[in-house]
């Protein structure tokens, strides 16, 4: 039975956090909440009679325990507010990959921005003798495709836009000098 200190003190609680269905419920003893927290922890091959198993260590004591345990789960919901508790996981797990990605993204974003800003400097200090056609091409065609894929603008393998050479070159006129 809950005092009126406690009932007070859940109240206050429930009104200033917000109440997640996987919480210790009103009602819902201290033993049938920690064995809901066993059967939620469990995982995605869940069940009662395994929770319970792995809880009690004992075959024994295990046989006992399920019969209450089956009672608390279907007096607590222990189904939903596990599956509640999943979905909230997910979302945890999909906020930090996104994050993850995001950084990496940035990353990726700068790194290719150098790579261009270095070829840039390295055809301001050649002379237009030194520039081979193919080693121009490479560069270009490689910063280029670099910092496409890290914006998100290519899937690795596409092409760039207004690329017409099937073997991802650039062609250049016969007479080019690398001006």
């Amino acid at each position: 039975m809950m005092t009126d200190i406690e009932k007070t003190i859940e109240e206050a609680r429930a009104a200033v956090l917000p109440f997640e269905s996987w919480e210790r419920l009103t009602g819902e003893s201290g033993a049938a909440y920690a064995a809901f927290c066993v059967y939620r922890d469990f995982g995605a091959e869940r069940n009662i009679r395994k929770a319970v198993e792995k809880h009690e260590g004992d075959a024994g004591r295990a046989a006992k325990r399920y019969r209450m345990w089956r009672g608390w789960s279907m007096q607590f919901k222990w189904r939903e507010r596990a599956a509640d508790y999943d979905q909230y996981l997910d979302h945890l797990k999909q906020a930090e990959l996104r994050k993850t990605i995001e950084e990496q993204g940035r990353v990726h974003r700068m790194v290719t921005g150098k790579m261009l800003q270095v070829v840039s400097k390295k055809l301001d200090l050649m002379e237009p003798g030194e520039l081979a056609q193919g080693t121009v091409t490479d560069w270009v065609s490689t910063a280029i495709r670099a910092e496409r894929e890290a914006a998100g603008l290519t899937a690795g393998k596409d092409k760039p836009e207004g690329q017409t050479d099937k073997n991802g070159q650039i062609t250049f006129i016969p007479d080019f000098e690398g001006l």
